[in-house]
């Protein structure tokens, strides 16, 4: 993230530059699995719908097996009138965290549900790993239904360059540490 800023901003890491309106910080980012295993459970999980590139859903409790969504870019509409603006709002893929060391297939049949019962073509399930059967139930459905879910690990979001460059510094402050931004003569 700071090397983002850094090239693509044009702006300085600097404590001192920070405090006067012309640098940025970054502080407290998880960067380790076991870093990633000590939050709290819904910290964990609007850290990892935002790794992949969702939105986080505001309803943490009761949400029906939908922690966040992604919307794909591909489903907003070229020259939109103001009365349909929001029309693309409807195309949407559901993710599931879970901040469990191995992913089952109970986990995985809830999911299916849920992306059946919402009409989704795609899902997205996230965890630090996934059992065996999970990965061949996962399989399973999208061979039967032709949807598809798509399993991100952990360390695959750790390590992945362009999944850390998805992480823009507001969200990364709602849910993983702190960053302090502020642009140069801001």
């Amino acid at each position: 993230m700071a090397k983002r800023l850094r090239d693509n901003c044009g702006l300085t890491e600097s404590e001192s530059l920070w405090k006067i309106g012309r640098g940025f910080v970054v502080r407290d980012l998880p960067w380790t699995e076991e870093q990633l295993r000590k939050l709290p459970p819904f910290e964990f999980e609007n850290w990892a719908v935002i790794a992949i590139g969702g939105t986080p859903n505001r309803k943490q409790v009761g949400d029906m097996g939908i922690d966040g969504r992604i919307f794909p870019v591909s489903a907003i509409p070229q020259g939109r009138g103001r009365e349909d603006q929001f029309a693309f709002m409807d195309e949407w893929y559901p993710i599931q965290v879970k901040q469990s060391d191995k992913v089952g297939r109970p986990d995985v049949d809830l999911f299916e549900a849920v992306v059946m019962r919402e009409n989704r073509q795609k899902g997205f399930m996230v965890g630090f790993d996934f059992s065996l059967d999970a990965e061949k139930e996962i399989n399973r459905f999208n061979a039967r239904t032709g949807r598809e879910i798509i399993l991100w690990r952990v360390r695959d979001l750790l390590e992945d360059e362009q999944v850390a460059e998805r992480i823009p510094p507001s969200r990364a402050k709602a849910s993983a540490g702190r960053v302090r931004v502020s642009k140069a003569g801001a």
